[in-house]
C-alpha cells in the first residue's frame, strides 16, 4: 500500500501530466560550459526525487535526408532551438525505444511529420558528429565528464524553430508518439520568473525525513507485494524531531567542506512550491505543507570533496535523501541539449576534491 499522500500526489500528477519540466532550466549562453542556476527545492518537489521519503511521479537519418529535411537561410542553432528531436540511439532508453536505434524508414515519417508540424518554420538535423564536436567545447573544462562519453553515446536530432506565438508542446504532440523518436526537449523555453530565490540555489540540499517516510533511511519497512508493482510497507518511517533536527544541523555545519548551510522549514518550502507551480492547479492543490520536506541547503567550499561531503551526509540519522547541485544540472542539461538521459549511466562524474 502507499501512503495517501503518495496516491494524492500521484493522482494529481498524473491529471496534470505533470513531470520535472526542462523548461525550468536556462539555456546556454555561451561555448563555455554551462552555467545555469535551478532552484533544486522545487525541482526536487515536483520531480523524480525522494520528499522527505515519499516518491513522486512528478524525451538519424539516412544518409542524404537530413540535408533534404533542413531548411537553410539561417539555420536554427541548436542551443536557442524551440524543440529538440532527439532520435533513438544506442544507449535510448528501452521504454521510448523499444525497438532499438532509428531505422531510414522511421527517420522519412519524421521528417514528413516535421514538414507538416502546424507551426514549425525551420528545421536543422545536427548529426552525432556535430552533436559531439558542440558537445566537446561545451564541456572542455569537465575531463572525467568527457571520458565518459564517446561520439556514438549522442543521438542524432532535429532542431526546430517555431513561428512566433506557436506553442512547442502544441506543435510536436504527435511526435513524442512516433516510432524512431526518443526524446523531445523544450531548450529556449524561457525560465518562469522564480523571485528573489532564483540565485538563492543549494549546492547541495539535504532532506529531512518526515511523516510517513518510505525510505528505508528513516527507518521505514518495506515488502514485497504480490497484488501490486508498488511495495507494501510494513512500518513507515518516522519524522526527524526538533531536538535531533538542531543536532543534525550542527553535525552538518561541522563538516569538511561545508561552507555554509540554510534551514528551510516546511511552511518556506510550501510558499515556494505554491508560488512556481501556481499555473499546475491540479498539482498545487493537491500539494499540503504537510507534504513538503523540511531540508538543509548547503553551500561547499571551492575546494570541497563533493564525494566525499555527499556520503558523510547520506549516512547521518534524520537524513532522507540528499540531492547533488551540480549533478542535477549535469543530467539536466545533458538531457534537454544532447538528448542524454540518466537512465543512461552517464554524467555525474565524482567531483573532483
Amino acid at each position: 500500500m502507499n501512503s495517501p499522500m503518495e496516491d494524492r500526489l500521484r493522482e494529481a500528477l498524473a491529471e496534470a501530466g505533470a513531470t520535472v519540466d526542462t523548461s525550468t532550466l536556462r539555456p546556454l549562453q555561451s561555448s563555455g560550459r554551462p552555467r545555469v542556476r535551478v532552484d533544486f527545492r522545487l525541482l526536487a518537489a515536483a520531480g523524480a526525487v525522494v520528499l522527505a521519503g515519499t516518491v513522486t511521479a512528478a524525451v538519424l537519418i539516412a544518409p542524404g535526408d537530413e540535408r533534404r529535411a533542413a531548411v537553410a537561410n539561417p539555420p536554427v542553432d541548436q542551443k536557442y532551438a524551440d524543440a529538440s528531436v532527439f532520435l533513438c540511439g544506442k544507449l535510448s532508453p528501452s521504454r521510448t525505444c523499444p525497438g532499438g536505434s532509428v531505422t531510414a524508414e522511421q527517420t522519412k515519417a519524421i521528417v514528413r511529420a516535421l514538414r507538416e508540424g502546424p507551426g514549425v518554420e525551420q528545421v536543422l538535423y545536427v548529426s552525432q558528429d556535430q552533436a559531439y564536436a558542440s558537445f566537446r567545447r561545451d564541456y572542455a573544462d569537465d575531463k572525467a565528464l568527457l571520458g565518459t562519453i564517446d561520439v556514438t553515446d549522442l543521438p542524432p536530432s532535429f532542431q526546430i524553430k517555431l513561428k512566433p506565438g506557436a506553442d512547442p508542446k502544441v506543435s510536436l504532440v504527435r511526435m513524442k508518439s512516433m516510432e524512431g523518436v526518443g526524446d523531445i526537449t523544450f531548450p529556449a523555453e524561457a525560465v518562469k520568473e522564480m523571485g528573489p530565490e532564483w540565485e538563492k540555489n543549494a549546492d547541495v540540499s539535504v532532506f529531512l525525513c518526515g511523516e510517513q517516510s518510505s525510505l528505508a533511511s528513516c527507518g521505514a519497512v518495506a515488502a514485497p507485494d504480490s497484488t501490486s508493482s508498488a511495495p507494501r510497507f510494513v512500518k513507515y518511517g518516522k519524522a526527524i524531531t526538533p531536538a535531533q533536527r538542531r543536532a543534525l544541523g550542527k553535525e552538518i555545519g561541522a563538516i569538511p567542506g561545508v561552507q555554509s548551510t540554510h534551514f528551510e522549514s516546511q511552511q518556506q518550502a510550501y510558499e515556494n512550491f505554491q508560488r512556481s507551480y501556481k499555473d499546475n492547479k491540479a498539482l498545487a492543490q493537491a500539494t499540503k505543507k504537510s507534504d513538503m520536506p523540511e531540508s538543509f541547503r548547503l553551500e561547499l567550499r571551492p575546494d570541497a570533496d563533493w564525494d566525499k561531503v555527499i556520503t558523510k551526509l547520506k549516512g547521518l540519522p534524520g537524513v532522507a535523501t540528499v540531492v547533488n547541485g551540480k549533478c542535477m544540472i549535469e543530467q539536466f542539461m545533458l538531457r534537454t541539449h544532447y538528448g542524454i538521459s540518466a537512465s543512461m549511466g552517464k554524467g555525474c562524474a565524482p567531483q573532483p576534491g
